[in-house]
């Protein structure tokens, strides 16, 4: 009889456990649990080399952008104003941003720290969307200028552009092989070299000094159609010239106006040359129809006119002696009887 309860109870048993098993079974997987095989896991090496192609692809977009903003610093400084830079940053982002690109580009390429610098690169690429954006809106912005002078872009090639490489910086971040390698000192002291060669470089291009304006005049590029004549039929170098750097719109150009007559009218200064930049013929003519002075003015491109002033800041007066610098005056003119003096004790 007790056999026959034994056995009774182990079978009940057996099949509780079978029933157990088979509910188990039928029980969905927990919230939040991953599918034995998703997607992920099935392609991740595939995902893997995507990302690190989309990485290197960035890099060497960044390496060629920093590089020719690095070859040719004047041509980036020119870009700035457009994107509405206040005067006060312009140089040191001169200097600064080819050394970030240069920098992200190497890190890139070589793939150190990728996620990092994928995530510094969407960033970077943010701001210069908005910057973009922005010069756009306000209609100061003709080209992008983020390849200096080897490929132009107007402001919608450039915002599609910049969505494009947000793109390749996004596949990166995601997808990349995170990097547990730590920078060891070699790897800073390569990325350091970099920055500092950088630097030397891009000073040495801006602090570079011909002695003549004349040339630098002569490596500008004028407005594409307009009637701008041949400055090589100035002969700067065999004469005495004031140069004047105006733009029509600006307001303390305006204010000035009054001064330019006067230095135009009277008949013991040098010749006063107006250099403006980006304008329609018209509006220069209108400038010069509201000072009530007839001076002959060459137009040309921003980052030209920013090459030939320096820094974009108008007004400005040049005293040009046989095509080299001797005075600037920036701001308000000096008067006719002002210039007088100073030539006189020269």
């Amino acid at each position: 009889m007790g056999r026959k309860k034994n056995k009774k109870a182990r079978n009940s048993g057996a099949t509780a456990a079978r029933i157990s098993g088979a509910s188990a079974a039928r029980k969905p997987a927990a919230a939040g649990a991953a599918p034995r095989s998703s997607f992920a896991n099935k392609h991740a090496d595939t995902l893997r080399r995507v990302g690190r192609g989309a990485a290197i692809l960035l890099g060497l977009v960044f390496l060629l952008a920093g590089t020719l903003k690095i070859g040719d610093p004047w041509s980036f400084l020119g870009s700035l104003p457009a994107y509405g830079v206040p005067s006060a940053v312009r140089l040191p982002a001169t200097v600064l941003v080819p050394i970030f690109e240069v920098v992200l580009g190497f890190m890139l390429v070589a793939g150190w720290r990728l996620r990092e610098a994928s995530m510094a690169t969407a960033a970077f690429l943010l701001v210069f969307g908005g910057a973009i954006a922005y010069g756009w809106a306000a209609g100061t912005l003709q080209e992008c200028g983020c390849f200096g002078p080897l490929l132009k872009r107007t402001p919608s090639q450039a915002l599609a552009q910049d969505a494009g490489l947000m793109l390749l910086a996004v596949l990166g971040f995601l997808w990349a092989p995170a990097s547990n390698k730590s920078m060891t000192r070699g790897r800073w002291g390569t990325l350091a070299t970099i920055a500092i060669a950088s630097v030397a470089m891009i000073g040495s291009t801006l602090m570079e000094d011909p002695g003549t304006l004349e040339e630098r005049i002569a490596a500008a590029e004028p407005v594409v159609g307009g009637a701008t004549p041949s400055l090589a039929d100035l002969n700067l170098r065999d004469r005495d010239v004031f140069l004047y750097l105006f733009h029509p719109d600006c307001p303390h150009c305006i204010e000035n106006s009054p001064r330019v007559k006067r230095i135009v009218d009277d008949p013991d200064l040098p010749e006063l040359i107006g250099i403006t930049h980006s304008v329609r013929p018209a509006d220069v003519r209108n400038y010069q129809l509201g000072a009530d002075a007839e001076f002959i003015a060459y137009t040309f491109l921003m980052p030209s006119f920013v090459q030939i002033t320096g820094d974009g800041a108008v007004p400005q007066l040049v005293y040009l002696r046989r095509g080299r610098i001797e005075r600037v005056w920036k701001g308000d003119l000096p008067s006719p009887a002002e210039l007088k003096r100073f030539l006189s004790a020269g």
